[in-house]
């Protein structure tokens, strides 16, 4: 992803432990089925990322499921408008999260930070 952005002319996203957990968390979420998929409680999770990381002014999320592997997840997103805006974004930050469920399907969320020193 990084090197798209850096292809586009936009900086590179430096990954948090913190976003990552975060990320984590919805996607283990998703995979017990515990929350639908999508983009249930994003509002919370912002929330929580707004206490953790100072100056948070801006996140997004990306997710997806059923995907082998990472690299057709980043392709599927980059052909869609709204998940290709979150990636193309004016955010500095990011964390990923992956987990899979009883029948092997895997669920991905990519969330993006934007710090005011962004």
């Amino acid at each position: 992803m990084n090197q798209y952005r850096i292809t586009h002319g936009l900086s590179r996203l430096t990954m948090n432990a913190t976003i990552s957990k975060e990320a984590t968390q919805h996607s283990v979420e998703m995979a017990r089925h515990q929350l639908p998929f999508g983009h249930h409680k994003f509002d919370e999770r912002v929330k929580r990322l707004s206490k953790s990381i100072q100056y948070t002014n801006g996140c997004a999320e990306n997710v997806a499921y059923n995907y082998k592997n990472a690299q057709d997840v980043v392709k599927n997103w980059l052909l869609s408008p709204g998940h290709r805006q979150n990636i193309r974004g004016h955010y500095n930050l990011t964390g990923i999260g992956v987990a899979r469920d009883e029948r092997g399907r895997i669920y991905y969320t990519q969330l993006f930070v934007r710090t005011k020193q962004a």
